[in-house]
């Protein structure tokens, strides 16, 4: 049996706590329902594009969690067979008793993935591979999904980001908040790292080139969520602990993304 490493305890043992704690419900992984509504409407805006659309079969989540997106996706997209893949076994159990029809579940390690050169037409990841906590890890794990994608192949990266959360925390300390400390199972990614890097393999897409609205899945889609969420409303409520998701943090999550204010960005890029 392969060892754990003492980051993959760290990664086990905090999923094995949100798999006891949220079950089957939106708020595993993500506890706040409106970035992972977000999220969910924008890889299903993602997976409507025509240009991904017409060539897409077999797609692969890797952290697919306690199935949660691929309850909302299944039904939207029939036709295409789903492969969850997650490294907790806990959730996986929860997943599997949703009995999804065209999708099959599997515990696997992205870093060392068992599936065949050019297996899935997509790929995409929901703050997964940001729970890699080195960026040689981070790099062995995109690296795997690089080889298992087929060539022009699309992978949707949903990840975090340091200049969001560097932004978002200056935002704050400008107005007296704390900084938000980053999660301790999390290892946010650096642009002026990721980009040239990611680029030898994959082609940044703009989606708007794929026939994306404007906002429809824009790279930047949770900033002024996060703005709202982060900055404004703990301004406004003196940062009281029990007030979340307020109606006038909903209110303004109708609101077009501007700006750079949250770690969460979405990435399309194209296999070379």
């Amino acid at each position: 049996m392969k060892e754990f490493s003492s980051n993959d305890k760290i990664i086990k043992d905090h999923y094995k706590t949100q798999a006891e704690k949220h079950k089957d419900g939106a708020l595993s992984t993500m506890e706040d329902p409106i970035t992972r509504k977000k999220e969910v409407n924008l890889i299903t805006h993602f997976f409507n594009l025509p240009a991904v659309k017409k060539n897409t079969q077999k797609v692969l989540e890797i952290g697919c969690g306690n199935a949660y997106t691929l309850n909302i996706l299944q039904p939207a997209f029939p036709n295409i067979h789903f492969t969850g893949l997650d490294f907790s076994e806990d959730l996986l159990e929860i997943a599997r008793t949703r009995n999804l029809p065209n999708v099959s579940f599997e515990q696997g390690d992205v870093r060392e993935l068992k599936y065949a050169d050019e297996s899935f037409d997509a790929i995409y990841t929901e703050r997964c591979i940001i729970n890699l906590l080195t960026w040689e890890e981070q790099q062995q794990g995109l690296l795997e999904m690089k080889r298992v994608l087929k060539k022009r192949g699309y992978l949707l990266f949903i990840e975090s980001f340091t200049e969001g959360y560097d932004t978002l925390n200056i935002a704050r300390n400008e107005l007296g908040l704390d900084s938000i400390p980053m999660p301790h199972h999390n290892n946010y990614f650096d642009k002026a790292i990721f980009e040239p890097w990611i680029s030898e393999g994959f082609e940044i897409v703009d989606p708007e080139d794929l026939g994306a609205g404007p906002y429809d899945v824009a790279r930047n889609f949770m900033s002024t969520h996060y703005f709202t969420a982060r900055v404004l409303h703990p301004l406004i409520t003196k940062g009281d602990p029990h007030m979340k998701n307020t109606e006038l943090v909903k209110f303004f999550s109708f609101m077009p993304p501007s700006g750079n204010y949250s770690p969460i960005e979405a990435y399309v890029l194209r296999k070379k």
